[in-house]
């Protein structure tokens, strides 16, 4: 038993440097070479040649007419020490990410209003930095702040600072709210001699507001009622882009964020104006401190940042 225990014992106190000493012996061929290539002295690579000889149960080296040689075991040993050592430096090493030719699937949860504004610019940056990176996005709704607390998605695009357990913050920007409504709608005219409306001003027509999901539940976005205490809108959706569906024929107004009521109204038979509701919202990307040292979820994150920067600061 004890001769059986003796190699265990003693690859238990094995360090790195046998394992590159090794490598370095199997390419030169030499003792004294390697031991110069690894600075150390005849004596000091003596020994640790003794001591693999030990664990090996192989001299590794023999004496020819033609000089010194490497045994067949030695020479077998060449891919088994190179992949040890790749794979000892894949443990301790920190990890590196390669945007250009990663396959990486992000996951991420938004509204469509994440979609619209910031995947979808996101996604025309990355197939020219990152080709091959995939981005799935999933509705985001209060079960994904467990989703990602269970490491089910990566990200979160959110508007609020309510949210549960170990998770880092990065504020993207801040937005302002702007009101739909249909070309010729009787407040346009009101709105260009104004420059701007307000919640009193709509009072007299139909609304329609988003709802937007909490951690625990649905929640309408009440920035269109004169009052806290206001009666609700004739209809929720939790779609800010199904808006100009339901305010292009008819008198309704929305109230949707200003980036996402720019690109709203540049394509339908609606138009935008400026909305002083006194509300305006930041906005968040969320991800798990468990990704805190992960070099992609730190690329992916610098990403987003450029995408959304230009806007915000013109």
């Amino acid at each position: 038993m004890l001769i059986m225990q003796k190699p265990n014992d003693e690859l238990a106190t094995m360090d790195f440097r046998v394992l590159r000493f090794l490598r370095i012996l199997l390419q030169t061929g030499s003792v004294t070479r390697t031991a110069e290539l690894l600075e150390i002295s005849q004596p000091a690579a003596s020994r640790i040649l003794a001591r693999i000889r030990d664990l090996t149960g192989d001299p590794l080296l023999i004496r020819t007419q033609a000089g010194y040689q490497l045994t067949d075991h030695a020479l077998s040993l060449q891919e088994p020490v190179l992949e040890a050592i790749h794979a000892t430096e894949a443990v301790f090493l920190p990890p590196k990410f390669d945007s250009a030719h990663s396959s990486r699937r992000f996951r991420i949860a938004g509204t469509d209003y994440a979609a619209a504004c910031i995947i979808g610019p996101l996604v025309d940056r990355l197939a020219r930095v990152a080709p091959n990176v995939r981005v799935d996005v999933s509705p985001l709704v209060p079960d994904s702040f467990s989703a990602i607390q269970d490491g089910e998605i990566d990200f979160v695009f959110y508007a609020g600072l309510k949210v549960k357990g170990d998770l880092i913050v990065k504020k993207l920007f801040t937005d302002r709210y702007v009101l739909l409504m249909r070309e010729g709608h009787p407040l346009y005219e009101h709105a260009a001699q104004k420059g701007f409306l307000e919640p009193p001003d709509i009072t007299p027509y139909r609304q329609i507001e988003f709802s937007y999901p909490t951690v625990d539940r649905l929640r309408a976005d009440t920035v269109m009622r004169a009052t806290s205490n206001g009666d609700p809108a004739m209809l929720s959706v939790p779609f800010f882009t199904s808006m100009p569906f339901h305010v292009a024929n008819s008198d309704v107004v929305a109230a949707v964020p200003s980036r996402l009521g720019v690109q709203l109204s540049s394509f339908s038979s609606i138009v935008s104006v400026p909305f002083r509701s006194g509300a305006e919202f930041p906005y968040y990307l969320l991800w798990h401190e468990r990704g805190q040292f992960n070099p992609a979820i730190h690329w992916f994150m610098d990403e987003v940042v450029k995408t959304v920067t230009p806007q915000d600061s013109a």
